[in-house]
């Protein structure tokens, strides 16, 4: 009895073992995808200085923004968007004859995207990594690096500014859409008559 016991034991504990390790090894943040982005995995940011009017970058300062550029400096005031609530829409890829619909959320004065679904519509790889809420975006030789509540992107390997940060919603990393489609060399408009926004390659 005691010899039966035992092995029920054992057999629970090896049962646990393996469902509780396999879950953990399962998840996308393996100990080789940790190391590789350790070097983004921090809480640095860009902020802005209310005593001198500047931001803690040796960059220049914009003085106005566009939703649709991405100038990779801080901006100190930004247009009004078309819209302001959060919707559904199409983004429409010229050229490539590809269509996605999506949810946009105005935030920050940018317009927020998912940024995988937005990035592999584009023909790149993207990669999320659920577990330290960072996304890894490929594209011919252009490379990305998000991560959720920072206002910085990795842009092959440069630490960048972003417009404003980036946030985790729905099992999907949102971005302003200036940075997805202007860092893989895309630029995209606002058609208001079809409530899409239109994409296209800036050199072909």
């Amino acid at each position: 009895m005691k010899k039966k016991r035992s092995s029920l034991i054992l057999a629970f504990l090896v049962t646990c073992t393996f469902t509780f390790g396999l879950s953990v090894r399962a998840d996308d943040d393996n100990e080789h995808e940790y190391k590789k982005h350790e070097k983004y995995d921090d809480d640095d940011r860009y902020e802005y200085d209310d005593e001198d009017e500047s931001y803690n970058t040796n960059g220049e300062v914009y003085e106005k923004g566009t939703w649709n550029i991405w100038t990779r400096e801080l901006v100190m005031e930004k247009e009004v968007l078309p819209f302001s609530t959060s919707k559904l829409v199409n983004l429409k890829v010229v050229d490539m004859n590809k269509e996605l619909n999506f949810y946009v959320i105005p935030k920050d004065g940018e317009f927020f995207v998912p940024g995988k679904t937005v990035a592999q519509l584009l023909g790149a790889k993207a990669t999320f990594y659920k577990t330290s809420k960072i996304l890894d975006i490929k594209y011919q030789e252009n490379e990305l690096v998000f991560r959720s509540g920072t206002n910085v992107v990795y842009d092959n390997n440069v630490k960048t500014p972003l417009p404003a940060s980036s946030f985790y919603l729905n099992e999907e990393l949102y971005v302003p859409i200036s940075v997805i489609t202007n860092g893989l060399g895309y630029v995209v408009e606002w058609q208001e008559d079809n409530q899409m926004f239109l994409c296209q390659l800036l050199i072909k």
